[in-house]
């Protein structure tokens, strides 16, 4: 189930990267292309390091540091989400997505861990 979330979690994350990077594309407003561009520089490790790096721990059954990668992942979302503090996100949707599946993650990997 841990490993099913992680994978949930990294194919929302590919996705929202992608979309970042198109409104990055899109936007002729310099302020918000450097909080997008923040937000890029966010999930770029997210999607390529720690959550391949966390089903990988899952599967060899290393809980702990699966935990870990899981925090990291959601410390990465919630520097994208403080970026668009006090203006209406155009991640708002996707990052509070993101947030609630890294809980449940999280939350079914520390079951684990003292299971």
């Amino acid at each position: 189930m841990a490993l099913i979330m992680v994978n949930d979690i990294l194919a929302n994350a590919t996705d929202t990267l992608s979309y970042i990077e198109e409104l990055i594309k899109q936007t002729t407003d310099k302020d918000l292309e450097q909080q997008l561009a923040f937000c890029a520089e966010s999930y770029i490790p997210v999607v390529k390091y720690i959550l391949p790096q966390a089903a990988d721990a899952i599967s060899q059954g290393r809980f702990g540091f699966a935990s870990y990668s899981i925090v990291d992942a959601e410390k990465e979302i919630g520097a994208c989400n403080k970026k668009f503090s006090g203006s209406s996100s155009l991640l708002g949707d996707r990052n509070s997505i993101m947030q609630k599946l890294v809980d449940v993650a999280a939350a079914i990997v520390k079951i684990l861990l003292n299971g």
